[in-house]
């Protein structure tokens, strides 16, 4: 556990924005360029999206060995706000930004999900505990 008090990890963080971000962005460009777009594929290219950004969120915290609630939090403002470059260059509305940031919480609990799904601790035999509990030989070898 850690303390409360802890500082949080502000270089891990921006770091695990970043590479959330990039992961997302290449794959955007990816999928645009196989030709799926939110106006042609509607049902599918959310979904995608969804997918994506778990995984990409899921490497970054991977990554950045972050996985506090306050430290995830703070990976989706970061998140959120490299997202917004995209109304500078005019590829979003200053609405639709400020709406993509439920489905940026949504990635951002999904990817820690995921995160945590796929670093479960090993399962341990039966007879594990038995094994602990025996004592040691002493041998020369």
């Amino acid at each position: 556990m850690t303390p409360q008090h802890e500082s949080l990890p502000w270089r891990a963080i921006g770091r695990g924005a970043i590479i959330a971000s990039g992961m997302t962005f290449l794959v955007g460009m990816l999928l645009a360029a196989l030709g799926i777009t939110p106006k042609i594929d509607p049902g599918l290219y959310p979904l995608l999206a969804l997918l994506v950004g778990t995984i990409s969120v899921s490497v970054a915290l991977h990554m950045t060995d972050t996985t506090r609630p306050a430290c995830l939090v703070a990976m989706g403002v970061g998140v959120w706000f490299l997202s917004g470059t995209a109304v500078l260059v005019g590829a979003q509305s200053l609405a639709g930004w400020f709406q993509s940031s439920i489905s940026i919480a949504m990635t951002m609990l999904l990817g820690r999900l995921l995160l945590g799904t796929l670093h479960e601790p090993p399962v341990q035999s039966s007879y594990a505990p038995i094994v602990r509990s025996m004592p040691q030989t002493r041998r020369n070898v």
